[in-house]
């Protein structure tokens, strides 16, 4: 089987499937943070986030503080994969470790 395009890819493989910030930039991801206790959105610029923090940082999994004057939550990062439909988000889960058959972990 040839390689499909990331836009023709379902939208399981995008959100199982951890990738750096330098390959979402690539690909063409829009990403988010949204803080869990005040409901701020923001807009995640990865080329700013690929020049501050280098190129092989994943989001998947990965939390920050809020930057609301006074809230002491914590935002997580949420995605729209290339392809997908703009404007609605998924949140960046750190792929949950498979349990094979024998019943030990992948």
């Amino acid at each position: 089987m040839g390689f499909r395009k990331h836009e023709n890819r379902p939208l399981s493989y995008h959100l199982a499937t951890p990738v750096s910030v330098s390959e979402m930039r690539q690909r063409g991801w829009v990403v988010m943070a949204r803080c869990q206790a005040c409901q701020l959105d923001l807009r995640i610029d990865l080329d700013l986030v690929v020049r501050l923090n280098g190129p092989d940082l994943v989001l998947f999994g990965k939390s920050c503080r809020c930057r609301r004057m006074g809230c002491s939550g914590r935002m997580i990062f949420m995605g729209t994969p290339p392809g997908q439909q703009t404007g609605l988000f998924w949140t960046l889960l750190e792929q949950a470790p498979r349990i094979l058959e024998t019943g030990a972990l992948a």
